[in-house]
């Protein structure tokens, strides 16, 4: 494009720019117009090609701010503000990566009421998709506005906006990524800046690009689905096809519906909630809870912000007190967080009614257990999930004025509407090479010091392809981001512990989300300059989204401090050799600086302050073979000194030994002194 001169990119009001590196801005102009950037006093100047393009590379000195940047060409003038000097880091993945403080705002009510950070800066890239190749620019669809305040111009980049954390912008700002930018920034004492680029749901491949694809010469399913829906008509038409299909289903649903009779129990089965409930058909489930309140609880709920929490619900629902819809949440995933408004409660008898909707008659219905279902005042304490290791709040706190009524236990259950099976959608950014294109290739010119990845729930079937997959994508991104250094650091966060609410065996002879862990271990080891975040303890066993982020963003922080600044910061303690002795294995952990602790353990749950006086080890298991048949049992382990841990062997032909080789083991206990937990491993046993 040409003509009017223009910024592309990631340049905008309140950004962060890499210190002590050369850094990019470009766009387009007037062909052959001389462009200059105005920054810190300092002038720099080009010009445009023969098709209008410019590019302006500069450095822009140590870490410090705020500044000002002037563009101009001719009598184009572009001028941002608000601009820092410090770190800039990339953060992608899926929703993990995505998942905004405002869904943790009752883990972490501290942090949304903290003053203006000015060292903390997110630019949140806006979810787009496209098959045809890399774009330079970044494109609003809809959802974000393409004003910046401070910024004094027509036709920049679209959809850029950089927010600084403060308790108006916070809750938009990625969990993951405001964790990560505070440790980083209380660290080193400068701002930092996180590119968040990052998609729920996304498979590896949706961040990959057609050419990587092709090199890797399996990948012949990914490419037909390029080709399937590069014409824009046939995405379209695919689109339209879709949007139909689920119009209709939506019209059939709720033309059979109709709603129940609350004021009598005829016809409405008792319940449990939480629970699971089989269905035949899809369609709509009414749940119903009759509450007696007292005046004096009713004053209390009109004087204080009330809430609903009803846990997390499959698929969708739709929540009514007293006939008031006090919310409602499309999918599984969300936990149910609804406010009551004042008045809606009275005294004497109050109905709590939810309609469910199943979308398949695959799997049950279901409310997750250890999910906390209460209506409560907000001056009443309500822990948002279960905490079995990290970031314990207990759920005690109900003082005088508050209101704390435990919803779970009996409800009634009535049928309604019952249909076919909801038509299968489709996510086209989820296709190969959509994320690439649209929401990564836009940030390539940007100077970054290294990357954070946070990905692998999609992919968790598929382990050994995820491997080269991933390798591939290091070293794809490391050859991009031209502005990084060549080999770039590279942060992987490992994926926590997850069971979908199903179980939490520590001994599984498959292994499930272990095996993709396994990669990921793996992969952090043979890429040069890459770490490893782990969070087998930081996830909850009930949810693909654990709200424990702070976790997260501050282990990976710690990787990020360790592979680009040189600090001494030990990782999480890793398997490094195995001796066999007396029926009995010696596993030695590389624990870096630092030692092995054994930690108190009572059911699943783990003291982090107090050590274990026996120094037991839970989560070890044994694959071994017995009359040609493979099995696995946990066995017993101790902690014998700080580097070694001894497991005990009762069967004869052991194949394998494991730690924490499960979807969601529970309990985990053996961590290092920095209160890192120790890396999940298998390896196998020679037979001698």
């Amino acid at each position: 494009m040409r003509g009017k001169l223009k910024v592309k990119g990631l340049t905008g009001s309140g950004m962060v720019l890499q210190r002590n590196k050369i850094n990019c801005v470009y766009g387009t102009a007037e062909i052959g117009a001389e462009v200059s950037v105005e920054f810190r006093g300092a002038d720099y100047v080009s010009r445009s090609d023969e098709n209008g393009e410019w590019k302006i590379e500069f450095n822009p000195g140590e870490a410090g701010g705020p500044f000002n940047m002037i563009v101009r060409s001719g009598e184009g003038r572009i001028e941002f503000s608000d601009i820092f000097v410090g770190e800039v880091w990339l953060s992608s993945g899926q929703s993990n990566a995505q998942l905004p403080m405002e869904r943790m705002k009752f883990s972490y009510p501290e942090e949304m009421v903290l003053p203006r950070n000015d060292k903390i800066r997110v630019i949140t890239v806006p979810i787009n998709w496209s098959l045809d190749g890399e774009k330079d620019e970044v494109i609003d669809v809809g959802w974000q506005s393409n004003a910046d305040e401070g910024t004094k111009a027509e036709g920049i980049s679209s959809g850029v906006k950089w927010l600084c954390a403060s308790p108006e912008t916070i809750g938009s700002i990625s969990g993951l990524s405001y964790f990560f930018a505070k440790r980083l920034s209380s660290e080193l004492d400068v701002p930092v800046g996180i590119i968040n680029a990052s998609q729920g749901g996304s498979p590896i491949a949706s961040w990959l690009s057609r050419k990587s694809l092709e090199e890797m010469e399996d990948k012949a399913e990914y490419l037909k689905r390029i080709d399937e829906f590069v014409d824009p008509a046939s995405a379209a038409a695919k689109q339209k096809d879709l949007v139909e299909k689920q119009n209709a289903w939506n019209e059939e649903l709720f033309a059979a519906s109709k709603e129940p009779d609350f004021d009598s129990d005829e016809g409405w089965e008792d319940v449990q909630i939480p629970g699971n409930f089989p269905v035949k058909k899809a369609g709509f489930f009414w749940f119903k809870k009759t509450l007696n309140l007292t005046a004096e609880q009713v004053s209390h709920f009109d004087k204080n912000k009330t809430w609903l929490w009803m846990g997390t619900i499959v698929d969708a629902d739709t929540a009514f007190v007293n006939g008031v819809q006090v919310g409602s949440t499309p999918y599984c995933y969300p936990p149910r967080r609804y406010q009551v408004p004042a008045g809606t409660l009275h005294e004497g008898k109050n109905l709590i009614a939810l309609r469910v909707q199943k979308n398949s008659s695959s799997g049950p219905m279901r409310f997750f257990t250890e999910k906390p279902y209460f209506l409560f005042t907000e001056n009443a304490f309500v822990a948002p999930c279960v905490c079995r290791n990290l970031e314990v709040r207990p759920d005690s706190s109900c003082p005088d004025g508050a209101e704390k009524i435990d919803l779970s236990g009996a409800w009634k259950m009535k049928v309604d509407s019952q249909i076919r099976d909801c038509p299968e959608g489709m996510f086209f950014e989820w296709l190969p090479t959509a994320l690439y294109n649209s929401m990564l290739a836009p940030c390539f010119n940007q100077a970054v010091s290294g990357a954070v990845w946070y990905q692998g729930e999609s992919d968790a079937g598929r382990p050994d392809e995820y491997r080269g997959m991933l390798l591939k994508m290091i070293d794809l991104w490391r050859r991009k981001f031209v502005y990084a250094p060549k080999d770039m650091p590279f942060v992987i966060v490992q994926l926590p512990n997850w069971s979908d609410g199903w179980n939490e065996d520590s001994a599984s002879l498959d292994g499930g989300w272990a095996k993709i862990r396994q990669v990921e271990s793996d992969v952090s080891e043979c890429a040069v300059n890459a770490g490893l975040a782990v969070t087998i303890d930081a996830g909850e066993w009930n949810d693909l989204h654990p709200e424990k982020k702070k976790s997260a963003g501050t282990r990976a922080a710690n990787e990020a401090l360790r592979l680009a600044y040189g600090k001494n910061i030990s990782p999480s303690p890793k398997f490094k050799s195995c001796e066999f002795k007396e029926n009995k294995f010696l596993i030695h952990f590389d624990c870096g600086n630092s030692s092995l602790a054994a930690f108190k353990v009572n059911g699943k749950s783990t003291d982090l302050k107090s050590e274990s006086a026996d120094k037991k080890i839970y989560g070890f298991s044994l694959l071994y073979e017995e009359s040609g048949k493979k099995s696995v049992c946990e066995t017993e382990a101790r902690l014998i000194d700080g580097s070694t841990v001894e497991v005990s062997a009762p069967h004869e032909k052991i194949l394998e030994v494991r730690y924490l080789w499960a979807d969601s083991p529970a309990p985990v206990n053996l961590y290092s002194r920095e209160l890192l937990p120790s890396s999940p491993f298998k390896f196998e046993v020679v037979q001698k």
